[in-house]
């Protein structure tokens, strides 16, 4: 999903001449919070609202402005845009094709398209935003620690308990795998079904602590729920920015197969 596929094409403009009480009645008159400065077909810098407030009505734009804004491609991700808007905790950002103008992203249209990728029984973005993020350290060559969760048995969990239960404990494992993860440093989302996918720049004691608690078994209306961990770390992985992305991800998920039937295998032979 691009930029150029949300982004308000119509911008207003005005020129770092005008005073701050012209700039505050055009805001009005066109409700809108921010107006792009631009002289002579340069963009030279962004006025919000906020700046408005902060300056004396008869102080002049160029003043009050600020300058050289944050800016985007039409080609960027939406993906980029929302990584922005939060790392800079802006509302808005003018969208550039080199040195021309051609429209502006907001916060609100971001947030709105970004919810279509929102997965309702949690609460949590789905595969496609864990894609992004994978694929951008990676270009980065940023190293991570990958983490795959799957609960164990969660089909037979289904059968002998139906479907609501099931629901449960999906919500119930996204809400501990939400509560011990940092926003600064983790990202986490429902994969598909049953399976989670974190990928977290935490420090490895860190990550040590969140396998321990991830790995211990919840219980639900007295029923209890396990499940299978896979990991890679990006620190120690010979390689690793050798891989894909859905290389990583088929690497960690086979990890947690192979840790399920482990489980399996050892609790068939303690029941024997």
């Amino acid at each position: 999903m691009k930029v150029s596929e949300i982004m308000t094409a119509s911008v207003h403009t005005i020129t770092s001449g005008r005073s701050v009480a012209y700039a505050a009645e055009q805001m009005n008159e066109w409700k809108i919070g921010s107006l792009v400065v631009v002289d002579h077909d340069q963009v030279q810098g962004i006025l919000t609202s906020r700046d408005v407030r902060a300056s004396h009505p008869n102080r002049i734009v160029a003043d009050a402005m600020t300058r050289n804004p944050i800016t985007i491609s039409p080609d960027d991700d939406i993906w980029d845009a929302y990584r922005m808007l939060t790392e800079n905790r802006i509302e808005r950002i003018p969208v550039m094709e080199e040195t021309k103008l051609r429209g502006l992203v907001t916060r609100e249209k971001v947030m709105r398209k970004l919810s279509e990728f929102m997965d309702s029984h949690t609460g949590l973005y789905r595969a496609p935003y864990i894609q992004y993020i994978g694929e951008e350290f990676l270009k980065q060559e940023q190293p991570f620690h990958l983490i795959f969760v799957d609960i164990n048995d969660f089909g037979r969990i289904n059968k002998e308990y139906g479907h609501p239960f099931g629901d449960d404990v999906i919500r119930a494992l996204s809400q501990r795998l939400s509560v011990i993860t940092k926003e600064k440093d983790d990202f986490l989302c429902r994969y598909a079904g049953d399976e989670f996918v974190l990928i977290s720049l935490s420090d490895e004691e860190q990550v040590r602590e969140y396998l321990r608690e991830i790995a211990r078994p919840m219980v639900l209306e007295g029923v209890s729920v396990s499940v299978a961990v896979g990991h890679v770390d990006g620190y120690k992985e010979p390689d690793f920015f050798s891989y894909t992305l859905k290389e990583l991800l088929r690497k960690v998920s086979l990890i947690s197969s192979y840790n399920k039937q482990f489980k399996d295998e050892y609790s068939a032979s303690a029941n024997q």
